[in-house]
Parts: structure tokens; sequence; C-alpha cells
């Protein structure tokens, strides 16, 4: 009998917040109530989203803008601990956004897959700051979002629905970073089981969403990193198909620290600050 894998939620520290005034009005007169309402993520609670400052509609803000991109059961505040680093060593409200996609953990972990409408809804994210902020993104993906924010930027039709998302999103991203990405999956799914490792949209290594992404290389931006620990207790070192879990093929390049999934997401705050502000890891 095939035992179901074991995922574990990720317990951090939230943030209470919504997107500011001027980001609101903005998504709504530009993208329609419906959008605003579903990148503002109210329904969930304080913690839904973040972003926006006081931001000028049809201004340049002075950095690029960052989109942090969560991963399973989470929401856009569990990483508050790594927007307020980025808040601290220069970056402004307007310029670090989040939200939330997924039910914000009701679901169980090894229930939830990458489906197409949380593509979507991280598609709309990038494009709507990038717009907002008049200038290329960088996003950081934690965990099951560094899969999910690939596909974002890579467009094309998503594999569980055939939905036409669009074309690639790579001029609009300068700098993205992976951190305990699920790249390649998890080390977790043995074998393809329905939730989170089935084989369409799932985490198993054998799934069509993985091997899309994967396909091809260089699409994630100017600048691809990842971040990733042998230690990784969630997604792994490596998986069932023998790859490395974390690895992006094409990365500019790839860096090895020790630690847990979460130690890793929480404890190479400022490495992910270098490498979206100076494209390497010395800070300057």
């Amino acid at each position: 009998m095939t035992s179901i894998p074991t995922f574990y939620i990720t317990i951090l520290p939230l943030i209470y917040g919504d997107f500011s005034p001027s980001f609101n009005n903005f998504l709504n007169n530009n993208y329609g109530k419906a959008v605003a309402d579903r990148l503002a993520r109210r329904d969930i609670g304080p913690h839904g989203s973040y972003g926006g400052g006081n931001h000028k509609v049809g201004t340049r803000t002075s950095r690029q803008a960052v989109v942090l991109v969560h991963g399973i059961t989470n929401t856009a505040g569990t990483f508050n601990a790594q927007r307020q680093h980025l808040l601290k060593t220069g970056w402004k409200e307007s310029e670090v956004y989040g939200t939330t996609y997924g039910d914000g953990g009701k679901t169980l972990a090894p229930l939830v897959d990458m489906k197409c409408d949380y593509i979507k809804q991280v598609r709309w994210m990038i494009q709507a700051v990038a717009e907002f902020t008049r200038r290329r993104v960088d996003v950081i993906g934690y965990s099951m979002g560094s899969p999910v924010s690939r596909k974002a930027i890579l467009g094309g039709k998503c594999v569980d629905t055939g939905e036409e998302l669009g074309p690639s999103l790579t001029g609009l991203v300068d700098t993205f970073v992976s951190v305990a990405g699920a790249n390649h999956g998890s080390y977790l799914c043995l074998l393809p089981f329905p939730g989170a490792c089935n084989n369409v949209n799932g985490l198993s290594c054998y799934s069509q969403f993985i091997h899309d992404i994967n396909a091809r290389q260089r699409y994630e931006g100017l600048y691809v990193y990842s971040i990733y620990s042998p230690q990784d207790d969630k997604v792994g070192h490596r998986n069932a198909c023998g790859q490395t879990t974390s690895s992006i093929p094409g990365a500019d390049q790839e860096f090895q620290r020790s630690g847990n999934h979460d130690r890793v997401m929480a404890n190479t705050a400022q490495l992910q600050a270098n490498l979206i502000k100076n494209h390497n890891d010395k800070g300057q």
C-alpha cells in the first residue's frame, strides 16, 4: 500500500495589511474590481496582500519593485520577515509586493496542486506591479512559489485546464530568485499520487507541470538564481528522478546553504537582497 507523503505547513510571523489606496485604485481602474479583489485577498484576512505605499500613478519608483511569491498553504503575510528585511535595507513600501493565491492553508498541503487559477493570479501581480512602478520587477519565489511564478512568467497553456495564459513575461522581469524552490518537484513525491503529487499539475517529478517549466531555459528574467540546501526536509535535495529538486536549468548561479527548508528561506534574506540588487552574493 502506497503511503501518502507528509507535507508540513511553514509557520512564520504574519503581516497585517492590504495594498495601499493608490495601488488599489490603480488595480480597480486598470484591471477591474474582480482582479483587484482577487489580488488583495481581503477574504482571508488582513495578511492577504501588501504593497503600493504612497507611490503616485504614472511615475517611476526609485528601485525595481520586488514581488514575493509564497509557497504551499502560506499567505503573503507568511513572509513578513523577508519583506521587513527589504524595507530595512533600502526598499520602500512602494517597492515590495505580495498577494496570496490559494486558500491560505485551509486545504491540507497533501491536497494542494498548482492550479491554473494560481498561475493567473501571480501573472496578474507581476504585470500590475511592473505597470504601476513603470519598470521591470524582481521576483522571489519561495518553495512551491518558485514553480508557480516560473509558469506565470513562462506563459503558454495551463497543463490542467488548457487555458492560454498568453506570451511570456520575460521582458518584465529583471531578476528571478528561487529560494528552497520545488523546481523539479518534491522528494516526498516518490510516486505520483492524487493531490500535491499528481502527474498533471503536482510536485511529482513526472508531472506535466514540472516538465513544462523545465523544458525551456532563461525565460525567468535577465538574471536567474537558486538558493537551496541539501538538508531541505520538504522539497528535498534530489527527487525520485535523480534530479536536484531546487535547480533551475540555465540559471546564472546556484547557492548552496545549510539548514532545513524553513531555515533556508528565513536565513538567506540578505543573500536574496544582494542578488536582486547587485546580481551577486557580495552585497556590492
